[in-house]
């Protein structure tokens, strides 16, 4: 992770470029406090700007890295490969365990027929980038996952080395907005990729619960035991062409989020069916590789001089920065009656790569841990984040808090398990929607 001390260091060397702030004074004795618009659907940042008198001050924007970001047990599995135009590759695996749903047995003197087929199928979450087609892998592990164990995005488990995956049902264009997806028996279900593994996987299963293995008796059992390790999913197709792929999401803890054994025993009729589930009990985690070479999102990582024209924030990955210094002018006695920053981003109705839809603000503690302190929507009338920090802008002006400026990403629900980004105009863009600080205030004697 950088060294935000030498980045404070770096920045007293630019030049202060600037944004807008609204500065009014007043020697009355007393004002009437303008309420703060937080929790409002919209906020215009030219209706505070046709309110006063206009000064300017400087913005600093960057990017850093998160490299201690945990991975595991999140709302969505990630699985895909992608190549964004403006961030480069992102190529996800998944790593989960399943078990059985309580005891498993079969009666005395029963034998197995036959394997009719071993099927995983994972629901869909969403996706992220431009659906097409993907070759997916999956692999048994050899190494045990811990339920309480931290993973993280760059983790990885050894597996058995043998893809499991049917070359049939291999290649897939996932079809995620069906409304329902109908089965060969008729049946119909949510919208989820289905991947045909090979039977053996299936054999092994039934013959230890012919055999009597302990391992069967219960699900707590099956995982204590570590029967059976867990799945590896990933796809083959690694580097897609700029602007080709996606990332899919699938819900693990959703019911039909299943490996199926499908089979026969001997005098069976009807087929018959085993499935092992990705419970609360079970540990996953998300693996993601991330390629930024030859794009300017590496430079802004490795140097925040190169953030004022462009910065950004992408899950997994990397944090946007805005910092103010000059905030720390306005003198101790301003009552801020109003203060938005307003961040523009840069996207194009129809794009397969959208803006997230939350925004998360926050800072830095002594520590290092960031700490959320306000949440903004994404306004797509205005193409931007406006973001109501007159709360925090008065801290900072009465002492109570440190000017450290700004850390954005988009929320904490899903910047551990998706592909989302956000590319934001900087102070220097060569656009003409620029990032801004406005502030109204109040002075007194």
């Amino acid at each position: 992770m950088m060294n935000l001390k030498n980045l404070h260091n770096n920045w007293r060397k630019v030049i202060l470029l600037s944004a807008c702030f609204v500065l009014t004074l007043s020697v009355l004795p007393s004002c009437k406090k303008t309420s703060s618009k937080f929790g409002s659907e919209a906020l215009d940042i030219n209706d505070l700007l046709a309110s006063g008198g206009v000064d300017t001050f400087d913005l600093k924007t960057y990017s850093v890295l998160e490299d201690s970001l945990t991975s595991d047990n999140q709302i969505f599995g990630m699985v895909g490969a992608y190549h964004d135009p403006k961030f480069g590759l992102v190529n996800a695996s998944l790593y989960a365990q399943f078990t059985i749903d309580g005891l498993t047995q079969f009666s005395s003197g029963e034998t197995l027929n036959t394997i009719d087929s071993v099927v995983l199928s994972l629901n869909y979450g969403g996706y992220y980038g431009k659906l097409g087609p993907q070759t997916f892998e999956v692999y048994q592990l050899t190494d045990s996952l811990g339920l309480t164990t931290d993973y993280y995005r760059n983790s990885t488990k050894t597996t058995t080395g043998i893809n499991l995956v049917d070359p049939g049902s291999a290649t897939q264009t996932p079809i995620i907005d069906d409304e329902k997806f109908v089965l060969g028996n008729g049946d119909s279900v949510n919208p989820q990729l289905r991947l045909r593994l090979d039977n053996s996987l299936g054999l092994q299963f039934i013959n230890d619960i012919l055999v009597g293995n302990t391992a069967f008796q219960s699900s707590d059992l099956f995982l204590s035991e570590q029967y059976f390790k867990g799945l590896k999913i990933n796809v083959a197709n690694t580097t897609p062409a700029s602007g080709q792929g996606a990332i899919i999401y699938f819900n693990l803890l959703n019911s039909q989020t299943k490996m199926t054994i499908y089979f026969k025993m001997n005098g069976d009729t009807e087929q018959r069916e085993i499935s092992l589930k990705n419970t609360s009990k079970c540990a996953d985690f998300n693996h993601a590789d991330i390629d930024h070479t030859g794009y300017h999102i590496a430079d802004v990582l490795a140097n925040p001089l190169n953030g004022q024209t462009q910065f950004y924030t992408q899950s997994l990955d990397n944090r946007a920065v805005v910092e103010f210094p000059t905030v720390n002018n306005l003198k101790s006695n301003a009552l801020i009656n109003n203060a938005l920053l307003y961040i523009p981003v840069s996207y194009q109705n129809g794009s397969y790569y959208y803006p997230s839809v939350t925004l998360e603000v926050g800072y830095k503690t002594d520590s290092g841990k960031i700490v959320t302190f306000r949440t903004a929507s994404y306004d797509n009338n205005q193409k931007a984040f406006v973001i109501d920090l007159r709360d925090y802008i008065q801290d900072i002006v009465s002492g109570k808090a440190e000017n450290r400026g700004l850390y954005l990403n988009q929320s904490s629900l899903y910047f551990n398990c998706t592909a989302e980004r956000i590319i934001f105009n900087g102070p220097a863009s060569p656009y003409k929607t620029r990032p801004k600080l406005v502030i109204k205030y109040t002075e007194f004697k």
